[in-house]
């Protein structure tokens, strides 16, 4: 897998990353599957997937959950999907669009058990663009750094307007001197009820105007 990501014609990573997929990307990506809990015949996205990480892990890792890959840009997503035929995954695809709009969209509004979402955004942000997609009990499973604290914050001046809340933050336990410098933790935050009316709000908002605050 890592070899399609970094040959890729499409620049899915930056040069950068391609040489840390197999040292530090994917051993991540397969820790914080393996931390998450996914139950047989569930059905997660992982938002803002890029070049695939972590949802195709997922699904290799995960057979008898279904995955759906979300991201904006329509390269990349074209580039996953071959992937996923080439790894003969059938229990993932791709879906190139933007949160905002598919998460009002009947076909995904309120009908997942996860979301996983590795650097995306900041905490409040991912959870408002993520909260449309999950059903009641729903989970939130936010991969973060060093920033998580200050982050922490923002989404509580939020989670009342969500109906989310933080349940627990765990370390991702990934070997190696590289990787733990990192201090990679996966946020846990469970859905109360479905997806409150006018969340997400419309495109770019977010982003431009937090829900938590602070720009």
């Amino acid at each position: 897998m890592g070899q399609l990501i970094s040959e890729s014609p499409h620049n899915l990573v930056s040069a950068r990353d391609r040489g840390l997929l197999q040292s530090i990307h994917l051993p991540e990506c397969r820790a914080v599957i393996e931390l998450i809990r996914t139950g047989d015949g569930q059905h997660w996205i992982d938002l803002g997937t890029g070049g695939g990480l972590p949802g195709l892990v997922g699904a290799i890792l995960r057979p008898h959950v279904g995955w759906t890959l979300i991201d904006a840009r329509r390269k990349k997503v074209d580039a996953v999907n071959e992937f996923i035929d080439i790894l003969g995954l059938e229990n993932a695809r791709a879906v190139a669009g933007r949160a905002e709009e598919l998460a009002r969209d009947e076909a995904y509004r309120g009908l997942y058990d996860g979301v996983v979402s590795r650097a995306l955004a900041r905490l409040d942000i991912v959870a408002e663009l993520s909260r449309g997609f999950l059903r009641p009990r729903g989970r939130l499973e936010a991969v973060k750094g060093a920033s998580v604290e200050q982050e922490r914050g923002y989404f509580q001046r939020c989670s009342g307007r969500l109906r989310m809340k933080e349940v627990a933050t765990t370390d991702v336990p990934v070997s190696g001197a590289a990787s733990a410098d990192r201090g990679t933790v996966v946020v846990s935050i469970v859905a109360s009820g479905g997806p409150p009316r006018g969340i997400p709000r419309r495109n770019g908002l977010p982003q431009s105007a937090p829900l938590g605050g602070g720009r």
